[in-house]
């Protein structure tokens, strides 16, 4: 088979999504290795039975469940869209029927993959970027940084706020933020003292006419909010100043160092579901997951039993059993 009718539309369902083009990356990656597969078995239209050994022969090459369940969810999202535009398409009535319907995707249990801001980090962070202030953007950084820590706003977040949604009522900071990718209203929410005076002392040395609260300053006639580039630059350069550069952090870590944070002083699960603003409380376990093996004294307690004076009996013991169990003679 030279080529599968799958490839074209794989490309037009990816065209139609309003995605990144790092996400569409990966998408392509994810439907070339499946259609491969068909390919080389010389499958058409393929059967549930047919996903269903793909996916076994996947876990049986030694890939992570993690792995897996990307691809699961890739191909419930392609069959789906094929169901629901077959005749659009003049697709196979084969179509008609969602192929992904009966299968079940792994769970996948949630966890923090980007390292987080100790407390002292944090505190060494803000402490620079309020002690280095000389400029009007050295301002603003303070005030976003500020923010991020406290408030866990996302880069997206940050980046739409505008001046109209910092408001003060009965001497209580207020911002309003809209979510991404959501039309309802926008979500109030409380800005610390510190956060605060941060944003008013930059608020206060703006002499333009920009309705976004953080701006690039750069070009003053521009009305636009600040880019992702902008924050990786300005986030990259402040960490190589504090001489945290060396930690791997981006500036989403310190959305992530916020639920840390506020989980460890104590907080529950709730109230930082929602600082954060998530729909889904599923979001932010991965937070008490992470908190939870931080805990965790198990590698110390190993240590502590290998230096042990018992040890080297246990050992023999735990030699014999083994032995036996996989009768070395």
């Amino acid at each position: 088979m030279t080529k599968h009718h799958l490839e074209d539309l794989t490309e037009i369902h990816l065209s139609e999504k309003n995605i990144s083009a790092s996400t569409i990356k990966s998408y392509k990656i994810v439907f070339k290795k499946y259609i491969d597969y068909l390919k080389k078995e010389d499958i058409t239209y393929p059967r549930t039975s047919d996903v269903i050994r793909y996916k076994n022969q996947m876990k049986e090459q030694g890939y992570s469940t993690y792995y897996v369940y990307i691809h699961m969810s890739a191909l419930k999202g392609l069959y789906l869209y094929l169901k629901m535009n077959q005749e659009r398409f003049n697709l196979d009535p084969k179509y008609k029927y969602d192929i992904m319907t009966d299968i079940k995707n792994e769970r996948i249990k949630p966890n923090v993959k980007k390292r987080v801001l100790t407390p002292l980090e944090a505190k060494q962070l803000l402490l620079y970027t309020k002690d280095q202030r000389k400029f009007i953007w050295d301002y603003r950084n303070h005030a976003i940084i500020y923010l991020m820590l406290t408030s866990g706003l996302s880069i997206h977040e940050i980046t739409y706020l505008k001046l109209e949604d910092y408001q003060v009522l009965n001497d209580e900071a207020l911002l309003y933020i809209k979510r991404k990718g959501h039309s309802e209203n926008k979500q109030a929410s409380k800005i610390s003292r510190g956060a605060n005076e941060a944003i008013t002392d930059y608020i206060s040395r703006r002499q333009d006419h920009n309705p976004y609260l953080f701006i690039a300053h750069k070009n003053k006639m521009e009305e636009k909010p600040l880019g992702r580039m902008f924050f990786m630059t300005m986030f990259n350069k402040l960490l190589k100043d504090v001489k945290l550069d060396h930690l791997g952090i981006t500036p989403h870590s310190l959305r992530h160092t916020a639920a840390t944070l506020n989980l460890l002083r104590g907080a529950s699960i709730e109230e930082t579901k929602a600082l954060l603003r998530h729909v889904n409380i599923k979001s932010t376990e991965k937070y008490q997951a992470y908190i939870n093996r931080l805990k965790d004294n198990s590698e110390l307690e190993i240590d502590s039993y290998i230096l042990r004076e018992e040890m080297e009996s246990n050992y023999l013991m735990f030699y014999y059993l083994l032995t036996d169990s996989y009768h070395i003679k």
